[in-house]
């Protein structure tokens, strides 16, 4: 493998068990974890053979080529395996969120949560919560999760819902994205499926109309299967219309100010 786009994919196609060498540190795990923070962060990384550290220069002289095609063959001076950094790198907040915060739980979403989050980049509402696993405080981290097994057995799905369970490999957990709760696990699940508008006769008091705000929320799902399976025909035709939408332009009276 010399070129690594998605390295979620990577782990799920090769062994990452072995242990670490004699000249290294770690096993080839934990050079991934290490691609995945630096090139979240918008670094692209490189891992080569350590017994060859002449071959550094090489690499780095063949991939500052700008006339470099993405698909052109590796020269065996400068073979590796090379992750492309991310076009869109994290800022610092959510490099952190994702990266730096234990995960202190999972909270389970439905199928309308994944494309608000996801896709709309909206808050995550309790009326979207399914259930809570762990324990965990407010302003804890926790795994966004879509759990299709347990849809199956949560009543009559509706048209869209069926849909995506018809996509989705059963039993197979879908992680959404990590995020930063406004409540507590045990608050949570007294709130699930319910509207803001109850949470204070619920709880006794109303911090946020949501569980977790979207600036808060790291989303991790590959654009591809959200696409694929959650985003419906109806979806995007709303995201067209909002990329047709005008972009609103100021008064001249507001400019003159």
């Amino acid at each position: 493998v010399t070129n690594v786009t998605d390295i979620k994919a990577l782990r799920s196609a090769v062994d990452v068990s072995s242990a670490g060498s004699a000249v290294g540190t770690g096993g080839m795990a934990t050079k991934l974890i290490a691609a995945e923070l630096a090139t979240a962060a918008g670094v692209a990384t490189v891992i080569t053979r350590g017994s060859t550290p002449q071959k550094v220069i090489d690499i780095i002289e063949h991939f500052s080529n700008p006339e470099l095609a993405a698909d052109e063959p590796v020269p065996a001076n400068a073979l590796c395996t090379r992750f492309v950094a991310k076009s869109r790198p994290m800022i610092d907040r959510k490099w952190w969120i994702l990266h730096g915060m234990y995960c202190a739980g999972t909270v389970y979403v439905d199928a309308g949560a994944v494309v608000a989050l996801a896709r709309f980049k909206k808050s995550l509402f309790a009326a979207g919560v399914r259930r809570v696993e762990g324990v965990f405080s407010a302003n804890q981290a926790v795994r966004v999760v879509y759990e299709p097994e347990r849809e199956a057995c949560a009543g009559q799905p509706s048209a869209d819902e069926a849909r995506v369970l018809q996509a989705t490999p059963r039993g197979e957990a879908i992680e959404i994205g990590h995020g930063l709760v406004n409540y507590t696990s045990a608050e949570i699940s007294r709130i699930r499926g319910c509207h803001s508008s109850e949470f204070e006769a619920i709880l006794g008091y109303c911090d946020s109309d949501n569980v977790i705000n979207r600036g808060n929320m790291v989303i991790t799902i590959a654009d591809q299967v959200l696409d694929d399976v959650f985003v419906t025909r109806s979806h995007k035709t709303k995201i067209r219309a909002e990329q047709r939408a005008p972009v609103p332009v100021a008064s001249s009276s507001l400019a003159a100010i």
